[in-house]
Parts: structure tokens; C-alpha cells; sequence
């Protein structure tokens, strides 16, 4: 592994750490609800994700990061210390849900199913960013329209702006960095969004942060 990649991993987990020191902080100091310091976390995460095949050009160095980040999420977990420092920013009030496990995974599955390629690592990291970051926030200030989901229920609202966000990301995504005509893009586009809604919808307990970006791959590809 060459020296800038182990700098670069090391870049990584510093700005991982200072990211979720700043949102513990800004947490205690304005009384934020948990929901939205995990999805501060969540787009926080997302977006130096998004950086990834710019700064590795294989997946060795991005699943080496990938699994010294669970360590370090287990850590805050399993550490009475860490956890009572920024442990309010991981973890779930029903202490049921390990999305944030889920989400550092898929990370790393993402960029070795991907093979660095930009198209297919940055669409699916966009959606799970900002679309399901939309759906929980939309779903817990707006929703009023239930349905039951897998492991508990969820809203129209939420389902609704996650359909919408999806569309836009893939969109902005397909445009950047894909070849095609405008209304292919946008067929493609309409296609993804609605069917990783379908992928939220189904997925409980924090699972959609896997699911979510390794179907939306895996569609790129089909």
C-alpha cells in the first residue's frame, strides 16, 4: 500500500473523529434532537465519502478504512468513556438499530462492487446521503400517513420526500458523470428512485443504509 494511501486513511478517520467530537458538541450545547445529530452524522459521513475513488485507486485501502471505522464505532459502543463523550450521536434511542454499522459497510462493499468507478460509487452514495436523510427527518416533523414496514412502520411523507431526493440525486449524479441523452438519464433516473424507495420502504432497523447504495449499484450496472 503506498504511503499517500495510508495518509489519506489517516485523513480520513481524523476528519471522522473531529466530524462526530463537533456534532457531540454542538448536540449537548444546543439540546439538538438525536435524530437529527445521527442524520448530521449520516450527511456528514456521506459527503467524505463521496471522495473516496479520488482519493484511493484500489479497494484495499478504502476496506482497511472501512473496517478501522467499525472498530471505532464499536469502540464508542462498547466504552463507557467514548460512549458518554459522543455516544448520543451513534446510537438509537430503541438501541435496536445499528444503522451506522450498516452504513460504514456498505461503504467499503460499495467501492470494491464499484472498482473505484465514480458513476457507480457516487449515485448510490448521493441517495444514501441526502434521500434517506430526507425520509427520516420529513417522516418524523411531517408525517401523519403510516404503513407498516419491516420492523416497525413508516410514513408516506418520509417515503415521499425519499422518492423525490433519490430522483434528484441520481439525476445530478447520471448528468455528471454518465454518457447518455437527457431523457435516458432521466428514465434511469425515475427507475432508481423508485425502486430503492421500494428497498426503503422494505428495509428495518437501520438495514436501508446497506441496501440502499449496494442495489442502487447494482441497477447502475443492469
Amino acid at each position: 500500500m503506498m504511503p499517500m494511501s495510508v495518509l489519506s486513511i489517516l485523513l480520513m478517520l481524523v476528519l471522522a473523529a473531529a466530524l462526530m467530537l463537533g456534532i457531540a458538541g454542538l448536540q449537548k450545547r444546543l439540546s439538538l434532537n438525536p435524530e437529527w445529530s445521527r442524520k448530521l452524522l449520516h450527511t456528514g459521513g456521506g459527503l467524505m465519502a463521496l471522495g473516496l475513488p479520488w482519493l484511493f485507486q484500489s479497494a484495499l485501502p478504502v476496506m482497511i478504512l472501512s473496517a478501522m471505522s467499525l472498530l471505532g464505532l464499536l469502540a464508542v459502543k462498547g466504552i463507557p468513556a467514548l460512549r458518554c463523550r459522543v455516544g448520543g450521536v451513534v446510537d438509537r434511542v430503541d438501541r435496536k438499530s445499528h444503522g451506522d454499522l450498516y452504513f460504514v459497510s456498505a461503504t467499503g462493499l460499495l467501492f470494491l462492487i464499484a472498482g473505484g468507478d465514480p458513476l457507480l460509487f457516487s449515485v448510490p452514495m448521493l441517495i444514501l446521503t441526502f434521500a434517506d436523510s430526507a425520509a427520516a427527518l420529513v417522516g418524523q416533523r411531517y408525517g401523519r400517513h403510516r404503513f407498516r414496514a419491516c420492523g416497525g412502520t413508516k410514513t408516506v411523507e418520509g417515503s415521499t420526500a425519499f422518492f423525490c431526493m433519490a430522483f434528484f440525486s441520481a439525476q445530478v449524479g447520471l448528468q455528471i458523470f454518465a454518457d447518455r441523452e437527457p431523457i435516458a438519464t432521466l428514465l434511469i433516473a425515475l427507475l432508481i428512485a423508485l425502486l430503492l424507495s421500494m428497498v426503503e420502504d422494505a428495509a428495518g432497523r437501520g438495514t436501508d443504509n446497506f441496501f440502499i447504495p449496494i442495489t442502487g449499484c447494482l441497477l447502475l450496472r443492469v
